[in-house]
């Protein structure tokens, strides 16, 4: 005997009326049917992934390249069927090559990640695709979720999960508010069987400087919560100690043997250090300095952390490489370390909400110190001590103390202090071309993000043309010379870059009048926001502060008939203040620009597009030269 329940999230009918014609390409259907069977206390879980797609022009032909990714341990693709069928002519055409291939970019060492690899053939407008196969998911950590949109429109997007009596299936929806999903549950004498259906969904269009997809895709996260076996409840995924403790079983199988060259150099670095901030200081900076960090993944030693011995001794390691061997190395010294699991900024999840491993992705160490709690991330090379990275700020942490206690603390976002940039500018005029002495302090992000940039891009671009297309100072007729970089690779201290410019063409000569623009820095000039058409908010890394003292000299035998006004806009989140001075022969413009937070919210594009174009408008204010 079958029982039904139907659940409606209802929104507008035109959501289901849209037939998509005007369309490149659209999925017809994307179908997914897991089945999760349990024998004793192992799991037997299959997912069947049906895809049908109509190419409705010929202008996206190259959507015919396809690929099915998955994890070699804890997954097996098989029994593929793909095919071009053609409606006009009633014919298929069969896909007779797959390639499997492992998914490496340029941070991985070896992954177990594969994806198979293939064309549908003949592929042209009128076309459609066809793509049938099984997933076997062999550890049930991974059971995995559903996006109801994709990249194109699909008219028919449906998720089917079927389980035994005897297992508990938790899931979690996420952004289906602006879709309508039906919910069915149906009961049957042995299972249960949920079955999500959304129909004509839009395609999912990425925008620059936002948050990840998961912040808008709707999307359902579904999980193993618990089973049944020998009339004893074994947890899962059904809250966050059991999460926890399936974590921990992992740290358990940590090799911790010969360690003795790891506690050696540790006392080496730490030898007549005073305090244990100091040594905490230390110790990290040596991992930073000469541990290189290479992502790793193969099987569960892509969640198991490798011994600290072995990655002192290979000189490399992963995220969780990296944060063992701090482990290791900061309670040996006596301060007070903890492994911790941790998302970030791409993941919208909390653990509270979401007892899965798809609230988090990385791996780093806490440390507690004179009271501080301290969030130290080794695979950022040159972030400071004390400073998490970047990309974990606002993230919650769940930080390991022993096998049956835990603690979930919140990464605070770093304020905007703590991320600056002062820049000394000298200028003047000589035959026409404004002649510029520049220097510049960079503190926190502001010093990371450079770094690490100019570092990437070193080997392709001078260091003039690194700057020009960096710091885009003045006109396209810019000229660096005299580059000098100092405290490059002290962490501790400013970066501090000095460099001589000339800048021709940017004085204006109007009759008897010469027109000069203090701001040949425009921080932030390209920022301001496509309320029209944009969807999504606008994500920033860091806060931060920029602040600039621009000194002009006035040429002998001149003098300024006119300074701009003073202007300021101030918002809690973001703002600026623009002064100038006069005294003697030089003019002073001050220049200080903030921003104090990490997300720009739909309903306060109007107020950002507003302080960006306030910014604007001061940027064109120019200083006016006359004869004396």
């Amino acid at each position: 005997m079958c029982k039904y329940f139907f659940f409606f999230l209802l929104v507008p009918f035109f959501c289901w009326s849209q037939d998509f014609s005007d369309e490149d390409y659209i999925f017809l259907k994307r179908h997914e049917h897991i089945k999760i069977g349990l024998n004793d206390d192992k799991f037997d879980i299959v997912q069947s992934v049906t895809e049908h797609a109509k190419f409705q022009s010929s202008k996206k032909l190259f959507l015919a390249n396809e690929t099915i990714s998955y994890n070699n341990n804890f997954m097996q693709i098989r029994n593929i069927d793909a095919y071009t069928y053609f409606p006009e002519t009633d014919k298929k055409i069969e896909v007779d090559y797959i390639e499997t291939q492992q998914q490496f970019d340029n941070m991985v060492f070896y992954s177990d990640d594969e994806f198979k690899k293939f064309i549908f053939p003949a592929v042209t407008k009128g076309a459609e695709t066809y793509l049938n196969y099984e997933r076997l998911i062999i550890e049930p950590h991974f059971l995995g979720n559903f996006y109801f949109s994709s990249y194109v429109p699909t008219k028919s997007a449906q998720l089917t999960v079927e389980f035994p009596k005897n297992v508990e299936l938790g899931y979690t929806e996420f952004n289906t508010e602006s879709i309508q999903v039906a919910f069915k549950k149906v009961e049957t004498d042995s299972s249960y069987i949920y079955t999500w259906t959304a129909t004509n969904t839009e395609g999912f269009e990425s925008e620059d400087d936002s948050e990840a997809v998961t912040f808008y895709m709707p999307h359902v996260i579904f999980y193993i919560k618990n089973y049944q076996y020998n009339n004893e409840k074994i947890g899962v995924s059904g809250t966050l100690e059991n999460l926890y403790s399936w974590y921990y079983s992992l740290t358990e199988k940590i090799d911790e043997h010969n360690l003795d060259d790891v506690f050696k150099v540790t006392d080496e670095i730490t030898k007549g250090l005073a305090s244990k901030k100091e040594k905490a200081k230390a110790i990290f900076n040596w991992v930073q300095n000469n541990i290189n960090y290479i992502a790793f993944g193969d099987g569960y030693g892509g969640f198991i952390p490798t011994g600290a011995a072995s990655t002192y001794e290979t000189r490399y390691g992963d995220c969780k490489a990296m944060s063992n061997l701090l482990y290791e190395m900061l309670n040996h010294v006596g301060i007070e370390a903890y492994r911790t699991w941790i998302g970030s900024r791409n993941k919208p999840y909390s653990y509270f909400d979401l007892p899965s491993i798809y609230v988090d992705d990385h791996v780093i160490t806490t440390a507690i110190i004179e009271n501080d709690t301290i969030f130290l991330d080794a695979t950022s090379s040159y972030v400071p001590f004390g400073m998490p990275s970047s990309f974990i700020q606002t993230k919650e942490a769940l930080v390991s103390i022993d096998k049956n206690t835990y603690k979930v603390l919140k990464v605070p976002a770093q304020n905007s202090d703590q991320s600056v940039t002062t820049v000394t500018t000298n200028m003047h005029l000589e035959n026409g071309t404004l002649k510029v002495s520049e220097k510049r302090f960079l503190e926190g992000y502001e010093k990371v993000d450079f770094i690490s940039d100019y570092t990437f891009r070193k080997d392709t671009k001078t260091d003039e043309e690194y700057l020009n297309t960096t710091l885009a100072l003045g006109n396209n007729k810019t000229k660096y010379t005299n580059i000098s970089k100092t405290n490059f690779d002290n962490k501790s201290i400013p970066l501090i870059l000095e460099y001589d410019l000339e800048i021709d063409s940017y004085a204006r000569n109007i009759g008897e009048k010469i027109y000069i623009n203090l701001n040949i820095d425009r921080t932030l000039s390209k920022s301001d926001i496509d309320i029209k058409n944009r969807k999504y908010s606008k994500k920033i890394d860091y806060q931060f502060e920029r602040n600039f003292t621009t000194n002009f000299e006035i040429p002998e035998g001149f003098k300024a008939s006119y300074i701009p006004e003073d202007i300021t806009f101030e918002d809690p989140n973001y703002g600026f203040q623009i002064t100038y001075e006069s005294k003697d022969n030089i003019i002073t413009q001050t220049k200080s620009i903030y921003v104090n937070t990490l997300s720009i919210k739909k309903e306060t594009f109007e107020n950002w597009n507003l302080f960006i174009n306030s910014l604007l408008k001061a940027y064109k204010k120019s200083i006016t030269l006359e004869h004396i």
